[in-house]
């Protein structure tokens, strides 16, 4: 075999870059889908209703921008899993869109876990502002109904931008809350 010609190296090194190039930056999702209901009227919304709207959403489980945790405290221990998954394109979200309401995060629950809404099996966490003040809405398949928190406010991070969906469970000693990263806030329920 003799020495490349010129004009096959340089196609070598275009194809080459090419294929570095196109694995070096995955595409970035785009920001979470709006609903196709009207979001006003998200209080009186069924379950399926929501449950259509996720469904058509696309959800990060790989561990590190999910969690999986046990929930639950028996007899000292930590039981009843649960895994929450970020919506891949909540964290390209701006305030005005997060405040018309999304969902943020899809939260799958061996058992129910009643201090955050869950039901065994899957749930919808729901982020909106309403008269003034940030809602956190857990919807629930198998409980069939929703549960509704006034956040204090949402934490902010000036100066920092994800590149990533993450949600994660905060645990504490007999208690969860849930954590996620949208846009420049991260909603805390």
């Amino acid at each position: 075999m003799g020495t490349p010609r010129p004009a096959q190296a340089q196609v070598a090194h275009l194809l080459f870059a090419a294929a570095i190039a196109g694995t070096a930056c995955s595409p970035q999702p785009p920001p979470t889908r709006a609903a196709s209901f009207d979001t006003s009227g998200v209080d009186t919304v069924s379950v399926a209703t929501m449950k259509m709207y996720g469904t058509t959403l696309d959800y990060d489980g790989v561990l590190g921008a999910a969690d999986s945790e046990p929930l639950l405290v028996r007899q000292g221990r930590r039981v009843g899993f649960a895994k929450i998954e970020p919506e891949k394109g909540a964290y390209r979200l701006d305030t005005s869109d997060l405040a018309r309401g999304r969902i943020i995060a899809r939260i799958t629950s061996e058992s129910a876990y009643a201090h955050l809404g869950l039901g065994p099996g899957v749930n919808w966490w729901w982020v909106d502002k309403r008269g003034g003040k940030w809602r956190s809405i857990v919807f629930s398949e198998a409980l069939n109904g929703r549960s509704a928190q006034i956040l204090d406010s949402l934490g902010s991070h000036p100066g920092y931008v994800w590149r990533q969906s993450t949600a994660r469970f905060l645990l504490g000693d007999s208690m969860v809350a849930m954590w996620g990263a949208c846009g420049k806030c991260c909603p805390r329920y």
